[in-house]
């Protein structure tokens, strides 16, 4: 079975994709609120500017820029509609015209010297098979020495106990949620087509791709998030 790319789930419902985000991530608000907070207490020089990767809708953005006005924004995404939809939601805000984005992968960017990045729920997509690693090393390379990336990533081996256990949960949080059960669990089975690995792999391949000091920030079930310093 190939992996799961982002743009091979069920996106019919794609304008609302943020709605059900809420609905299905636990603790996603406490996501973005504790990145911004992390990056208030690191970004001491103004202004500054952030990588965004996996941009796409313009959540990161939109949260992160709404109060920081000397935050400026460059995203990448490689799903185009996603893309599109964050064009719109930032045009009809103050911070689109403090942030640009692009539909390529990060290899393609051709911008470096970022103050700092964020990667939220967007690296699970991306398999283990040395993709993982390059993904990484060219976050790493677009940033300044010691920068902070802020990466959440959905973790754990399909078929462990405790992966398994988590995913029963993860279904009963997004039927709490008003998710129809039929829809939520179709979506918890997609788990074990995204090429997620282990938290401790997560780990070292930050390390091998130069990320160091990595600091745990955030755990809600299956999804785990750390600062990882380049």
């Amino acid at each position: 079975m190939s992996a799961m790319k982002f743009e091979d789930q069920d996106l019919s419902r794609l304008s609302e994709y943020a709605a059900l985000a809420e609905s299905y991530i636990p603790g996603r608000l406490a996501i973005f609120a504790i990145v911004e907070s992390a990056f208030h207490e690191l970004l001491t020089a103004e202004p500054a500017k952030i990588l965004v990767v996996g941009a796409g809708g313009g959540e990161e953005i939109l949260r992160l820029g709404a109060e920081n006005p000397s935050w400026s924004f460059v995203g990448v995404d490689t799903f185009e509609p996603m893309v599109e939809m964050a064009k719109v939601r930032l045009a009809a805000s103050p911070v689109g015209e403090r942030s640009v984005v692009h539909t390529m992968g990060i290899d393609q960017l051709d911008e470096s010297g970022f103050d700092a990045a964020t990667c939220i729920l967007t690296a699970h997509f991306v398999p283990d098979d040395g993709s993982k690693l390059a993904f990484f090393e060219a976050i790493r390379a677009r940033m300044k020495p010691g920068a902070p990336l802020a990466i959440i990533d959905g973790v754990g081996v399909s078929g462990e106990r405790d992966t398994e256990l988590l995913r029963r949960i993860w279904v009963r949080h997004a039927v709490r949620n008003g998710v129809p059960e039929a829809e939520a669990r179709k979506n918890a089975q997609n788990f074990s087509k995204i090429p997620v690995v282990s938290a401790e792999r997560e780990e070292e391949l930050l390390q091998a791709a130069g990320f160091k000091d990595l600091v745990p920030i955030f755990q809600g079930l299956a999804i785990k998030g750390w600062l990882a310093f380049a």
